[in-house]
């Protein structure tokens, strides 16, 4: 990934986090839903907050007992990771108006006192903190995978278009070349092995498993039926490679929009679990409109909901455990 780019993050999450640390605890709830949003705002720390939103349990019981002043314990630091997460996820979807904000009764059960900014240091100390540090490493590692390909979403979206559409009249291995060069150019470690015996590519790195796909609407061949298939796919590789996530990159190359509505409305890069597998289904814009979004009228789309994935999932499970194993090797692994 850019240094410089990575080097600015840090700063101005650092930034944030010292006004976090050192405001007035009747204003610490209004600057925390803000550093919420701001979080959101930005592609590389989004991402690592969608995926741990992906993977992280809900913790009701948990939060229900911490705000009874009853602390949840865990054996594990990913365990917790999620808690903290979850925490700070409840904090900041609070409603603003109160005189103090929810982190001072989730500091009770931290520190002998009936103080508020002495509260709020005991939620700064056992939750702030550690999410900040959660972040910031993630950073370095490979949760920032998911940021990385947003922030490729946005760049074609935006910026290259034309190029990407261009590129689908020659398949979906030159759009994957595309998006090789584009993850090779933000420091992504992997390397592009020779052709195998089936004539495809394969893209290796550290943890990761992707896939990319092209959609041409259920008039062609490449519809929802064909993603469906690539969702399979993928969940294969994961399997194969022992991962516990796995990234398909949809192309939609129609005017009809492609729609997960299992995604809630604060949920960037939709995904299913399934078999202890998080599947995530980023789709990338790159129809050559013919006429301005002004004379296209209503937006029509295809749906596929959470039922549909899960019944071919099943369905495609079961076939593969009853037929007998076949060599080969995915399009694209890690």
């Amino acid at each position: 990934m850019d240094s410089h780019y990575l080097q600015q993050q840090r700063f101005q999450l650092q930034k944030r986090i010292r006004r976090l640390n050192s405001c007035d605890s009747k204003i610490f709830h209004s600057a925390l839903v803000q550093f919420w949003n701001y979080l959101h705002a930005q592609p590389l720390l989004a991402g690592i907050l969608a995926r741990q939103k992906a993977e992280a349990p809900d913790h009701a019981d948990d939060l229900a007992a911490l705000q009874n002043w009853r602390l949840p314990t865990f054996a594990h630091e990913s365990e917790a990771s999620a808690f903290v997460f979850r925490v700070i996820e409840h904090c900041a979807q609070q409603p603003l108006g109160e005189d103090l904000g929810p982190e001072i009764m989730m500091g009770r059960g931290f520190v002998r006192s009936g103080k508020p900014d002495e509260l709020l240091d005991g939620f700064r100390e056992h939750f702030l903190e550690p999410f900040y540090e959660n972040l910031d490493e993630s950073l370095d590692q490979q949760t920032a995978v998911l940021s990385l390909l947003i922030k490729y979403k946005r760049k074609v979206e935006w910026f290259e278009r034309d190029i990407a559409h261009s590129l689908a009249a020659d398949g979906e291995r030159a759009l994957a070349r595309h998006l090789y060069a584009y993850l090779f150019d933000q420091g992504l470690d992997f390397h592009i092995e020779p052709q195998s015996a089936s004539g495809e590519a394969d893209l290796v790195s550290p943890n990761l498993v992707l896939d990319a796909k092209i959609f041409d609407g259920d008039a062609s061949s490449r519809g929802t039926r064909y993603i469906k298939h690539g969702v399979n796919q993928l969940l294969t590789y994961t399997r194969d490679f022992n991962q516990r996530v796995g990234y398909l990159v949809i192309y939609r190359t129609c005017p009809e929009d492609l729609q997960f509505p299992f995604a809630g409305s604060d949920v960037l890069v939709p995904f299913v679990n399934f078999g202890g597998k998080t599947l995530y289904l980023l789709v990338v814009d790159i129809c050559s409109h013919e006429r301005s979004a002004s004379k296209r009228g209503g937006l029509r789309a295809h749906v596929m909901d959470t039922p549909d994935l899960i019944s071919v999932l099943t369905e495609a499970t079961v076939e593969q455990a009853d037929a007998p194993t076949e060599g080969g090797a995915p399009p694209i692994n890690g």
